[in-house]
């Protein structure tokens, strides 16, 4: 089924890549760029239309451990949005408030209380359920004192499952295929447990002494993106290449530095034009609140079916004491270092 968004940002394609050599093959397919943009736009539009609602009708309950579990969560959660917030502004002066905390200072608003989406809530339980992610925020899953072998296994098995359970929504109904990608999605991007265990399998493969962690940044972490025509402005960003990115693993490896500077140039490529196409097509045009007016979910759910299964991006795990270890140096390097609540 063709869209005409798809056929929108093809023909920005067609613009900025008239020869499209660099673009030729996966994982630098201009299709698969036109797909990951598609997607923010759905996981934006998706956003901008579920219902907020109070943390108690969320819960569905008046159980007091659960409402100071909920509100503990929640000041977790904002406290790192928060740290997000003053991170972008001070490296590219961009100021997201969606990062900012609800203000509950009125009356009203403090009988009305914080309000979120389905999709928050989940999010916060998700913290509270699963302990690995807080783990890894916390740079705990990077000392075998702090958490063990047998314990970093729990954590993971723990993860397997949760992903599982997850995966399963993605053979349901259009609602369900949608929470459930938009939820698969944003648990790689910011936690990168599928990228992070396939370099560890690399590195066994590849039999390497020295980890080339230092190429990692490329895949997942925030940096300076030279923009066109002169390339000489610079914007902030990170890739959100999370589908098909760990076919890159290899070159992290096996690739000297002249053919990685080739990879350089052609995710720097990449990343501008997705840079292009956000600013002068999705925000330009408002493109979430386009696909929330003129396409029902039926038409979101089967663009994730026909274009974006995010099931490929899982791999059955195995843990060995070498493959652990790989992963905690990578958590180690790759996990920034900030300041945590007092409670956590």
């Amino acid at each position: 089924m063709k869209y005409e968004m798809v056929e929108m940002i093809d023909n920005r394609l067609d613009l900025l890549f008239p020869e499209k050599e660099l673009f030729a093959y996966s994982p630098f397919s201009l299709s698969e760029l036109r797909d990951n943009i598609i997607l923010f736009i759905i996981k934006d539009a998706y956003a901008e239309i579920e219902e907020k609602l109070s943390l108690r009708a969320n819960r569905g309950n008046d159980n007091d451990d659960q409402r100071m579990r909920d509100s503990r969560y929640l000041a977790y959660a904002q406290h790192y949005r928060s740290l997000l917030y003053q991170r972008v502004e001070k490296q590219t002066g961009v100021k997201i408030p969606e990062l900012l905390p609800d203000d509950i200072s009125s009356m009203n608003e403090k009988l009305d209380g914080h309000r979120l989406t389905r999709m928050q809530y989940f999010e916060l339980n998700t913290i509270a359920d699963h302990p690995l992610f807080k783990a890894i925020t916390y740079k705990r899953i990077c000392d075998v004192k702090k958490i063990s072998n047998d314990r970093f296994i729990e954590y993971m098995t723990d993860y397997d499952n949760f992903i599982a359970s997850l995966t399963e929504k993605l053979d349901g109904d259009d609602e369900d295929v949608i929470f459930a990608t938009i939820a698969l999605f944003t648990l790689e991007w910011i936690y990168k447990v599928e990228l992070f265990y396939s370099f560890a399998i690399e590195a066994e493969k590849a039999q390497s002494k020295i980890l080339p962690i230092e190429r990692l940044p490329l895949l997942c972490a925030i940096r300076p993106v030279p923009l066109p025509p002169d390339y000489i402005q610079r914007s902030y960003m990170e890739s959100r290449y999370v589908l098909h990115r760990k076919q890159l693993i290899p070159c992290l490896f096996h690739y000297d530095d002249a053919d990685w500077c080739e990879i350089i140039l052609k995710f720097n490529e990449y990343m501008a034009a997705e840079y292009s196409i956000r600013t002068e097509i999705v925000s330009k045009w408002s493109m979430p609140e386009f696909f929330y007016t003129h396409f029902d979910k039926s038409q979101w759910a089967n663009f994730f079916r026909n274009h974006y299964d995010i099931r490929t991006m899982y791999s059955q795990k195995e843990w060995t004491n070498k493959r652990i270890r790989t992963v905690r140096q990578i958590y180690e390097a790759m996990t920034i270092d900030q300041p945590h609540p007092s409670n956590g």
